[in-house]
Parts: structure tokens; sequence; C-alpha cells
């Protein structure tokens, strides 16, 4: 299995293009850059059958507006503790979420409505292989997505290389986050983990 990652928007997200069935892929994270991502999937000759958010905040979804337009057969997965990020309202939500700890330039140059979720990335769901794992803490409604059989985790911004997600914003939780990390300490120590952000890693370097 080999993951396409591109480093997009402002705040240099890695969004995922993960190959499913044969031709099919879901788009994890799309954090800017459309025209990249597009660009992407017409190379590889695939269809986007989904478009998966780790989390709902407005740097992993920059992308969401113009890929619904171009896809408008794909999915577009959340879990629904974050949903509110989606969708009528989304944002002005995003906005006040930005705003509360300073980065609300970036809200203001980004002038398009979100859609609506219409796929539920709820605790056990699976979007082909992958199956949902409900890691609250960043977000209440943060998620990775686990593929067991090639011990592969994207973690969003759960865990990263020496680090992990930040819960001093608005529905921040460092309690959710801690019991999050020790439900994903328990995967086999080889297990390699794609964050939202920055280089690859290993559930045994960070939580062994």
């Amino acid at each position: 299995m080999e993951i396409t990652r591109i480093v997009t928007g402002p705040l240099a997200v890695n969004t995922l293009i993960v190959p499913l069935a044969k031709g099919e892929v879901m788009v994890v994270d799309p954090g800017g850059n459309p025209e990249s991502i597009i660009a992407r999937i017409s190379a590889l000759q695939a269809r986007p059958v989904a478009f998966v958010l780790t989390h709902g905040h407005l740097d992993h979804l920059l992308a969401l507006p113009t890929l619904a337009r171009s896809f408008p057969d794909a999915a577009i997965a959340v879990h629904p503790d974050d949903a509110s990020f989606l969708g009528p309202g989304a944002r002005e939500r995003h906005w006040a979420f930005f705003a509360a700890i300073g980065g609300g330039d970036l809200v203001r140059a980004f002038d398009e409505e979100f859609p609506s979720a219409t796929m539920s990335l709820a605790e056990g769901a699976t979007v082909g292989p992958w199956e949902v794992i409900h890691t609250p803490g960043h977000s209440p409604g943060s998620v990775c997505l686990h593929y067991a059989g090639e011990k592969t985790l994207i973690a969003g911004d759960t865990l990263f290389y020496s680090g992990v997600g930040r819960t001093d914003t608005p529905g921040g939780d460092d309690s959710a986050l801690a019991r999050s990390l020790e439900r994903l300490s328990r995967l086999p120590g080889d297990t390699v983990v794609i964050p939202g952000h920055g280089r690859p890693t290993t559930i045994a370097r960070e939580l062994g």
C-alpha cells in the first residue's frame, strides 16, 4: 500500500491520498491547495470515495469546499462530536475557535461555506480496511484510522513525532487525551504513525 502525502495549507497539514479498492481512494485532511490535491488524484487515475477528517479544525479542511464541488459523489466523513465544524454556520464557529487562540486572520481570509458531513466516523466505523478509533483530547471528535493488516495508524493531531496534540484550545481536554494515548499505546510497537503534521514515527518511539 502506497499512501501519497501532500503538505498543504498555511499550517503544513499532511494531506493523505490513501488507496482503497482498485481505483478508489480516500483523501484524509484536505488542508488546502485543492488544485495540487486534484492534480495528484488525476495523476493516480483514482476516484475519491470519501474525504475523511481526523478532526474538524479549519487547517485540516480548507480544501474541502473545492474538492466537494469537484467530486460531488464522495462522502464527507467526520466524527459526530466535530460535525458542527461543517455545514451551515461552520465558518462562524471556525472564526470563534481561531480568534480564541489568536489566529482569526486565517478564517477572515477564507470566505467559503463548508458542506455538511454525509458520513459518521464514530468509534468502530470503517472506511475500506481502516477502522476508526475515537481519540478525543485535541478536539472532542478527534479520530485515528487504523489498518491492522498494514500496521499503520493515521493519527491526525492526536500523536506526532516527539509530541502530542495541544489541548489549550476550545474543546481541548488533557484527561481525555491521556486516555486516548493510553489506548494507542496498546497497538503493536512497530505500528507506523502518520501524523497530521510533520514526519512519520512509530507507536514504540512515542508511547513505548
